[in-house]
């Protein structure tokens, strides 16, 4: 391991890494006229055999070291790379925090479940603040050892191989944020041609069930540049009718560009052209209108409906969301809780079927888009009562149904969940939706109460000085 330690000494911020899921979608057909003409390739992503290395899995991380975690928080770059996240707990909302009470799998109000014998907080929910920062570093530290393994094994049928960065460099937002090799989507165009675009498909099965088929397909991606809108389009164009795009950043973050303006503002917005350049000689054009506009929540969504016209093939209809109170970095304010949960059910609600798979991005499309992915999966699972009454060692990462979640994300896209105050709402929110269901929200409320009156009247300071 002293080899390990030592190069990644070198490097400053070396990047995660994601494994290979089955294919979660087959390309699916559109909506077309009656002049419907022959359809481009399929998109679709690569099916190659893979190898997978040791400790690549949540099943077999147990073996890997954790004594060297803290000695990788500094690496260097020449390039421009994704921020590193701000420390640990900023902004985490305790248990108390408001939080939409809707059943993330039915989109039901929720119905506190009651019986005869009070319920046990299953163990990975009553985990310290210390102890959910130690689990996201070793998160971090199997993705370093990932991005090792990419770089030095050359098989391209290789779980954790690379994509070939010289050609993909001008393509991707950041350079340390790139799908692999082996988990990307490829854009249907003429062979040849590149057919890169940094999206990866994505499947979250249930972490407690793992003979349930999975609820949910995504398709995670970076927020477009200037010179990759038509690639996205392109990549749109190869769904069906409906499709959901999920937008979690806004185009601008104070003065720095986190997503090129890609869609129409409003239905007087200029409608973006697809295939003007012909880029890859194939004649394919199309043009995306706004056809409504609608805010909710005060603004913190803007839901659009688009129309993508495909030339010789007929209309799409796209519902763009919109979510603008997600900081980069950060987790949505206690406040707004209320308009994420229901972004969470208007793109499901919206989605032409489960099997379609729902666009996610934000900027580097790992970060806020990793959250909202296991939010969503893990939801489901206090919804549907998977949590009702299960223990385990909290020490083991097998027994915590966060940690196997996001590195069964991180293991499909790199740096998925990005910042340890992201990791952390995602235990606040669910130790809050558990206490809910289970009719216990009140007596928490109580009791945090009078553990902060206790903490004040007990007081050294207070007390010597009183």
């Amino acid at each position: 391991m002293d080899h390990l330690t030592s190069r990644f000494r070198r490097n400053k911020r070396e990047s995660p890494v994601t494994s290979t899921p089955p294919d979660p979608f087959p390309a699916s057909p559109v909506t077309a006229t009656a002049d419907t003409k022959p359809a481009p390739p399929s998109l679709s992503i690569t099916t190659s055999p893979i190898t997978t290395p040791p400790g690549s899995s949540h099943a077999s991380h147990g073996l890997l070291p954790k004594s060297p975690l803290r000695s990788f928080n500094h690496f260097r770059t020449a390039h421009k790379r994704a921020r590193s996240p701000p420390s640990a707990h900023a902004n985490i909302p305790s248990i108390m925090s408001s939080l939409s009470p809707v059943d993330a799998a039915t989109d039901q109000p929720r119905t506190p479940s009651r019986s005869t014998k009070k319920p046990q907080m299953p163990p990975f929910l009553k985990l310290s603040d210390a102890s959910v920062e130690s689990k996201f570093q070793e998160l971090v530290w199997l993705e370093r050892l990932r991005s090792q393994q990419g770089l030095q094994n050359p098989s391209p049928s290789f779980q954790f191989a690379r994509v070939p960065f010289h050609e993909t460099k001008i393509l991707d937002r950041y350079n340390n944020i790139q799908p692999w090799a082996n988990n990307r989507v490829h854009l249907p165009v003429p062979e040849g041609k590149l057919d890169y675009i940094n999206a990866s498909p994505i499947v979250s099965p249930s972490p407690l069930r793992p003979d349930t088929s999975p609820r949910f397909n995504y398709i995670a991606m970076q927020g477009p540049k200037s010179n990759t809108v038509e690639h996205t389009w392109r990549m749109v164009a190869q769904l069906e009718s409906p499709v959901v795009i999920v937008m979690l950043t806004d185009t601008h973050e104070g003065y720095m560009e986190k997503c090129y303006p890609y869609f129409p503002r409003d239905v007087h917005g200029e409608r973006i052209e697809v295939g003007e350049t012909d880029e890859f000689e194939d004649g394919f054009r199309a043009h995306v209108s706004c056809v409504s506009l609608e805010e909710k929540h005060d603004g913190a969504i803007q839901v659009r409906k688009l129309n993508l016209h495909v030339a010789g093939r007929g209309d799409i209809i796209v519902w763009h969301l919109l979510y603008r109170r997600w900081p980069d970095f950060g987790v949505p304010r206690v406040e707004d809780h209320g308009s994420f949960f229901e972004l969470m059910k208007l793109s499901r609600t919206l989605n032409s079927s489960t099997r379609n798979p729902r666009i996610i991005h934000c900027s580097a499309g790992v970060g806020r888009t990793g959250t909202f992915i296991a939010l969503e999966t893990l939801m489901r699972e206090i919804d549907e009562g998977a949590m009702d009454s299960i223990d385990g060692d909290t020490s083991d990462n097998n027994d915590d149904p966060v940690f196997r979640t996001v590195n069964n994300l991180r293991e499909q896209r790199r740096t998925m969940v990005q910042a340890d105050s992201q990791y952390a709402l995602i235990y606040s929110v669910l130790r809050r939706q558990w206490l809910e269901r289970h009719g216990l929200l009140d007596d928490a409320v109580e009791n945090e109460r009078a553990s902060k009156r206790l903490e004040v009247y007990h007081d050294p300071f207070v007390e010597h000085n009183g």
